[in-house]
């Protein structure tokens, strides 16, 4: 970010610290931590021993009480740069609790705030896409009768049957906040956020999912069968719930473009370095016209992937400017530019990469150099969070009246 004046000295801070810790810390041992997850939660130790785990929670739970969308946007951009996968667990492992903290709902961060405030690494689960419909589960136009997963008052319990897939730290995480479905019917009044902790009866675990990329981090399949959870663990209600999946759901793709931006800038960076040294036509590859060209479209996108990923955390920072112009954080106008950032980003990072892997030829494949690392882990980027074309959905839905057609 180039922007200086728009970021605090602690800011300016942060991103040295983390620049200078995946520098050090990640990329001289990429390779070895795809291969050895406790590399990877000795890694993630070290980030809690920073202060990162914690930073996002309130104060009076031991937290940072740091809630900024621009740090979580320096902490995603800094530790992609290493391993993107690493910057996944890492942003969702500071946000775990935000949904209650943004309502100020006691109950859970009583019971979860602590375990992410105690200097121990510990794993946050956005339990999300639903086994059954998959990408209907973000899908805005369903107005929540795409989520599968029921919730069933009883007396003082919520009782989850369901199951999701894909979600990021299943199985290791001490939180699930999970997307449910109390009556299809009401549309987004049965929309329900509820946090369910690990050793809930009733809450089981699939194997691991394989995967070519974002090897650092592990999903697996997570499942209710009958799971009682106390109903202070639904985040707001009806109405609010819906408010803050759609919004969590964005800042989620949000981070994600943050993500790609971040590969981006790394395979940028090997691509200038090898074609400085590498020679063709008796010169440096990059002083070939041609490949100035493909260069500079890269510079180019990431400079607009920045400026947009950057623009809108300011956005989500200062309410107090912002507010009268778009309403609440979840509002269509404000949840359209989110969709719209993290689109924009993660089809320009795939383009860019691609483009970049022209000029390093048959050395973009190879295992031994790095650059096949940033081709497999920038895909998922466009793929994920009910993928692009429902991403877009969100971004009409802020400019007009969008319908199902169904």
């Amino acid at each position: 970010m180039h922007l200086e004046h728009l970021l605090t000295e602690e800011q300016r801070q942060l991103r040295q610290t983390l620049r200078d810790f995946t520098r050090k810390e990640i990329i001289p041992i990429t390779r070895q931590l795809e291969e050895d997850y406790s590399l990877v939660e000795k890694v993630h130790q070290k980030l809690v021993d920073m202060g990162i785990q914690a930073s996002g929670y309130p104060v009076e739970y031991g937290g940072g009480g740091i809630h900024s969308m621009t740090n979580m946007a320096i902490i995603a951009e800094e530790l992609s740069k290493g391993d993107a996968g690493m910057a996944l667990s890492a942003c969702s492992n500071t946000a775990g609790a935000g949904p209650a903290a943004a309502v100020g709902n006691k109950a859970i961060l009583d019971r979860f705030a602590p375990l992410f405030c105690q200097g121990k690494l510990a794993y946050a689960c956005l339990s999300m896409t639903d086994e059954a419909g998959g990408a209907d589960t973000e899908n805005p136009l369903l107005y929540g009768a795409g989520i599968k997963t029921t919730a069933r008052l009883e007396g003082d319990e919520y009782v989850i049957n369901g199951s999701k897939m894909w979600p990021t730290h299943g199985g290791i995480a001490e939180s699930y906040i999970t997307f449910c479905n109390t009556d299809p019917s009401l549309g987004d009044d049965g929309i329900a956020m509820i946090i369910v902790p690990r050793d809930a009866p009733g809450l089981t675990f699939g194997k691991p999912e394989k995967k070519m990329l974002f090897k650092t981090v592990i999903n697996a399949s997570v499942y209710y069968d009958n799971v009682r959870v106390p109903k202070e663990y639904r985040v707001a209600g009806p109405g609010m719930d819906a408010n803050l999946c759609y919004m969590l759901t964005t800042v989620a793709g949000w981070s994600g473009g943050v993500q790609a931006l971040g590969i981006a800038e790394r395979a940028f960076d090997i691509v200038l370095e090898y074609t400085g040294n590498r020679m063709g036509g008796f010169k440096p590859v990059r002083q070939h016209s041609m490949a100035a060209g493909i260069i500079a479209d890269m510079a180019i996108g990431i400079e607009m992937m920045r400026a947009s990923l950057y623009n809108l955390a300011f956005i989500y920072d200062h309410p107090d400017i912002y507010g009268p112009i778009y309403g609440a954080a979840w509002s269509p106008e404000l949840i359209a530019k989110g969709a719209a950032a993290r689109v924009f980003a993660a089809d320009t990072a795939v383009e860019i990469i691609n483009k970049g892997a022209e000029l390093l030829g048959s050395m973009a494949i190879s295992e031994d150099f790095p650059y096949e690392k940033c081709l497999r882990d920038v895909k998922i980027c466009q793929l994920w969070l009910g993928g692009q074309q429902i991403c877009r959905y969100k971004v009409a839905r802020g400019y007009y009246d969008l319908k199902n057609w169904a």
